[in-house]
C-alpha cells in the first residue's frame, strides 16, 4: 500500500467550503470503508468520523482540509490500533482493573453525548427581541470581517530542497517587482497548488483568518495593493503572496445579523441549561462513610514522606 502522505497529498490548500454544522450523526450514516491498513491495524471511515465527533464542529472543516493533520491522525489511529490489538492477543484486556479503565473511558464518551442530548433536547423559547435589543445596545461592534484578494505561488518542497525554493521565489519576486512578469503567469506555468489551474493562483475576497497560520500572519504583514511577501513556509511549501486588495468590514444591518445572533443566544441558553443539569446532579446527596473511605490509604500503601534535608554547619561562622 502507498504511504499515508502520498494518499492525502492531493488536498488543496484552499479554505475549506464544508458546512461546519454537519453533525458527526449524520457523518456516520454514509456508508463505512477502509482506509487503510498497517501490519494487524486497520483504519476504517467511522474510525474518523468518531474521532471529528469529539472536535467542536466549527473546526472539522478545517481539520479535514489538512493534508498533514488527515495524516497524522491516520498514522496515530493505526499505531493505537496496533497496540491495543496486541494487548488483546496477551490477553491484557481480560484483567479486571483494565476493564474498569476501558468502562471509565467509555464513560467520559457517553458522558460528552449525554450533555448533548440534554442540550439537544431542550425546549427553547423565542429569543430574536433579546437578541435584537443587545444588537440595538451595541449595534457598531457588529461588523463584517476584512477581506482580501491574494495571489500566490507554491513550491512543493518534497520536489525540491528548501534552498532551491526560496532562491526560486526570490527571482521571481525580484522580476515581478521589476514589471518583468506578473505573479500570475509565473503562477500558472510553475505553481504546485492544485487550484491553480482553475484560478491562476488568485484568491478573491477570502477571510484572512482563514488561511494557514504562516499565510495568514505574511497577508497580514502585506500593507498596500502589489506588495510582495519573502518567501513563506508552511505546511505545503514555500509560497511567495502578493496582495492585490483589502476590504474592510463594514456593520451588519439587524436583518444580516439576525440569524448568527439569535444561534448565539440559543447557544447561550443551550450551555446554561447543560450546566443546571450538571449542578443538579453534582447536588444530589451522596452516599459514603468515613470508614468506607479511610480504607483507601491503606489499599494502596501509606507514602512514607522524605527526611527534610540537614542544614549545613556553619563554615567559618558563615
Amino acid at each position: 500500500m502507498r504511504s499515508l502522505a502520498i494518499l492525502v497529498a492531493a488536498l488543496s490548500i484552499g479554505v475549506a467550503n464544508a458546512d461546519d454544522s454537519t453533525a458527526p450523526a449524520g457523518i456516520a450514516q454514509q456508508p463505512d470503508y477502509l482506509i487503510a491498513k498497517q501490519g494487524n491495524a486497520d483504519v476504517w471511515a467511522i474510525d474518523v468520523d468518531a474521532h471529528l465527533a469529539s472536535m467542536p464542529p466549527k473546526d472539522r472543516s478545517g481539520f479535514i482540509d489538512s493534508p498533514k493533520r488527515i495524516q497524522q491522525l491516520l498514522s496515530h489511529l493505526l499505531l493505537r490500533r496496533g497496540l491495543a490489538n496486541e494487548a488483546r492477543e496477551h490477553g491484557l484486556d481480560k484483567d479486571p482493573v483494565v476493564q474498569r479503565e476501558l468502562l471509565q473511558a467509555a464513560e467520559v464518551v457517553l458522558m460528552r453525548h449525554q450533555l448533548d442530548y440534554v442540550r439537544e433536547h431542550t425546549d427553547v423559547p423565542d429569543l430574536e427581541q433579546l437578541a435584537k435589543e443587545k444588537y440595538l445596545a451595541d449595534r457598531d461592534t457588529y461588523k463584517t470581517g476584512e477581506t482580501v484578494t491574494v495571489a500566490h505561488i507554491l513550491l512543493d518542497t518534497t520536489k525540491r530542497t528548501d534552498a532551491e525554493a526560496k532562491a526560486l521565489l526570490l527571482q521571481w519576486k525580484a522580476d515581478i517587482a521589476a514589471g518583468k512578469a506578473t505573479i500570475e503567469d509565473l503562477a500558472k506555468a510553475n505553481s504546485d497548488d492544485p487550484g491553480v489551474s482553475s484560478n491562476n493562483g488568485l484568491y478573491e475576497n477570502y477571510d484572512p483568518n482563514k488561511f494557514v497560520p504562516e499565510f495568514a500572519v505574511a497577508v497580514h504583514n502585506l500593507v498596500q495593493p502589489g506588495d510582495l511577501s519573502d518567501p513563506v513556509k508552511t505546511e505545503f511549501g514555500y509560497h511567495l503572496i502578493q496582495l492585490r486588495s483589502r476590504t474592510p468590514g463594514k456593520p451588519y444591518t439587524w436583518d444580516e445579523i439576525k440569524d448568527q445572533m439569535v444561534a448565539n443566544e440559543r447557544d447561550k441558553f443551550q450551555r446554561k441549561v447543560q450546566a443546571d443539569h450538571i449542578d443538579r446532579l453534582k447536588s444530589l446527596p451522596v452516599e459514603a462513610s468515613e470508614e468506607s473511605v479511610a480504607p483507601l490509604r491503606e489499599r494502596y500503601g501509606k507514602v512514607e514522606m522524605a527526611p527534610a534535608p540537614a542544614v549545613p554547619a556553619a563554615i567559618d561562622g558563615k
